[in-house]
């Protein structure tokens, strides 16, 4: 089928070219100065996926692939005002979209708010993108070339830096050691794209949509927890990505307060996510292991606030579930 669609675009194309003059010739010509461009756009749905399709019309018998919210298409022809001819390379075929549901465009890649632009750079191989900030292939989600492009979201974590890779469509760790360019004066490494939620009681809804609707939740997020916010032009809804439920959608920014900033070297109050294979963290009254000096028990996906990292094992922290100070072992912060 692939085959033959390919065959019946190109029969097409001839049929159009030896057509009348005032034609179809002007809008052939159009359509080469636009597939020049090559312009990307980033999938951007509230629920469900973007369908790819061999027609220009919404009829479930034309799907030919799904696309997802932060995927990417390359726009091939746009004279169309409602689908438009695209290739996908998260699929590797060409086909229909609906225009309505793609953004960006204008000879430019999507870009993240509050970012800015790095190469990747490696010796061989690829620059893995991953799930978490860590070394494993478990977490990879993609792959990176040398000379491709991401969007640096976050570098507050040191070695792994929360990113955007238009090639991919995704959003990821990746280390920053492969990484070349220069970060820009105006841009404050110390403040994080990290929020975290803050409710009197109950939960924080992550949405499909910009609006208070119970239709629209898919997921729950409590006080303590943590988001990477993506998004803030929207005003009173941000879309972020929450990591305890590895969703990305749209939060009340009311419900959200921010990580602060380093100092003197120093974290300060930074929001830093509880890791543990198993068990629990012990919010401890002394920097030791020790049983008698447990105050608290804090487990995965619970945030505490960094005050004090002076210490090579052990750092000052409070943790907003149990209203405690107290130090913990840093090893198992994230």
């Amino acid at each position: 089928m692939k085959k033959g669609f390919k065959l019946f675009a190109v029969l097409g194309l001839a049929i159009s070219l030896a057509g009348p003059a005032g034609g179809m010739l002007p809008q052939i010509a159009s359509f080469t100065a636009q597939a020049a461009a090559g312009d990307t756009y980033t999938v951007r749905v509230d629920s469900g996926y973007l369908a790819l399709r061999n027609a220009k019309a919404f009829d479930y018998n034309n799907e030919i692939g799904k696309l997802y919210t932060g995927e990417v298409v390359q726009a091939v022809d746009v004279s169309d005002g409602q689908y438009w001819w695209v290739y996908a390379p998260s699929l590797g075929k060409y086909g229909y979209v609906n225009k309505d549901y793609l953004i960006g465009g204008n000879s430019e890649s999507y870009v993240p708010a509050r970012s800015f632009p790095m190469t990747a750079s490696v010796a061989s191989g690829y620059l893995a993108l991953r799930s978490a900030k860590a070394f494993d292939y478990a977490n990879e989600i993609g792959e990176i070339y040398s000379g491709q492009t991401v969007y640096v979201i976050d570098t507050s974590e040191g070695t792994y830096w929360w990113v955007y890779a238009p090639t991919l469509g995704k959003y990821g760790y990746v280390n920053s050691e492969y990484l070349k360019g220069n970060v820009p004066s105006s841009y404050s490494s110390g403040v994080s794209n990290v929020w975290t939620v803050r409710v009197d009681s109950g939960y924080l809804a992550l949405r499909t949509a910009k609006a208070f609707d119970s239709s629209n939740e898919i997921g729950a997020l409590y006080t303590g927890q943590t988001v990477q916010v993506i998004d803030t032009s929207e005003g009173q809804y941000w879309w972020v990505y929450a990591p305890t439920l590895g969703k990305y959608g749209y939060v009340n920014s009311d419900y959200l307060v921010n990580g602060g900033t380093y100092s003197y070297g120093y974290a300060t109050n930074i929001p830093k996510t509880v890791r543990v294979a198993s068990g629990y963290l012990a919010l401890r009254t002394a920097k030791a292991f020790d049983r008698s000096n447990e105050i608290g028990e804090l487990y995965t996906g619970q945030t505490v606030y960094v005050q004090d990292a002076s210490d090579s094992q052990y750092w000052w922290v409070y943790a907003p579930t149990l209203g405690k100070y107290g130090y913990v072992n840093k090893d198992y912060l994230y």
